[in-house]
This record gives structure tokens, C-alpha cells and sequence, in this order.
């Protein structure tokens, strides 16, 4: 039996940072589409904990005086997206959420997101593009069925 060839991804970390029954989706300044925070792990970052990194790209992307509780990762889902620094290229992402309970502070966004919205959580999916719409399905999944990591 002949294997497939290996197929390359960009791995990212995402953030479903809840308040109550809401969720923090961030809007990208390029596409105008809908997307939860976080994003990829860098060049030199493959020895640091995913929290570290989560928690660089959390700052990055909402602010450094956003609280949070992490609690732990929830779902693994894959996202393709084209990538604007390479125009025409399209990337695959393979996607590992977490939840985090937002505790409080000021967002402050980067220059990546024009806004922010805290959407109910059964609003959040019809929002959201292609792989992220998926990896919100396998949370809300998640959250009905108890503590297992929903993926695919």
C-alpha cells in the first residue's frame, strides 16, 4: 500500500474567548470576513508551550490587558485561506482551539482587525469562514457533549 505524499500546513492557535454565552469574534482588516482571535505559531516557537504562544498572539491581537482563564484546548479544525502577503496563494491551516473565559480589560485590537463583536454563541457559526465555521461547530459540539476535544 503506497502512502500519500505529505501534505504541508501552517498549524495555529484560536481562541474562543467567552463571556457568558458569548463569543469575541474579531473582524480582519483585509477580507472583511469574521475570525476568533489567535493565529500561527512562529519561526522559533516550536520548543515554547502552546499557551505561551497562544498568549503572545492573545496580546498581539486583543491587547495585554485582557484577562482571561484558559481552559485548555476544545477542538482541532483545518482552514484554508489565501494568504495576502503571497497574493493568489492559498494556505492550509491546521487549527487547535481553545477556551478561554474572558475575565475583563480593554481590547485594543491590532492593526490586523477593524473591530469586534461579542456574538451569542448560537449566532457565531453563520459568521464565521469556510474551516473556522467548522471549528465553531465542533465546539458548540463539545460544549453539548462534555470534555472530549471535538475534531475532525
Amino acid at each position: 500500500m503506497n502512502s500519500p505524499k505529505p501534505d504541508t500546513y501552517h498549524v495555529a492557535l484560536k481562541a474562543f474567548v467567552r463571556k457568558g454565552d458569548d463569543v469575541l469574534l474579531c473582524q480582519d482588516r483585509l477580507s472583511g470576513e469574521w475570525d476568533l482571535p489567535g493565529g500561527r505559531i512562529g519561526v522559533g516557537e516550536f520548543e515554547r508551550p502552546l499557551e505561551d504562544i497562544l498568549r503572545r498572539e492573545i496580546v498581539e491581537e486583543i491587547g495585554a490587558d485582557v484577562g482571561y482563564r484558559n481552559n485548555g484546548p476544545v477542538a482541532i479544525f483545518r482552514h484554508r485561506r489565501p494568504e495576502f502577503i503571497e497574493e493568489g496563494k492559498e494556505i492550509q491551516i491546521l487549527m487547535i482551539g481553545f477556551e478561554l473565559t474572558y475575565l475583563g480589560g480593554d481590547i485594543k485590537l491590532s492593526d490586523e482587525h477593524s473591530s469586534y463583536r461579542w456574538v451569542p454563541l448560537g449566532e457565531s457559526a453563520s459568521l464565521l469562514p469556510g474551516g473556522q465555521r467548522d471549528g465553531m461547530m465542533k465546539y458548540l459540539e463539545y460544549l453539548r457533549g462534555g470534555k472530549k476535544i471535538a475534531q475532525y
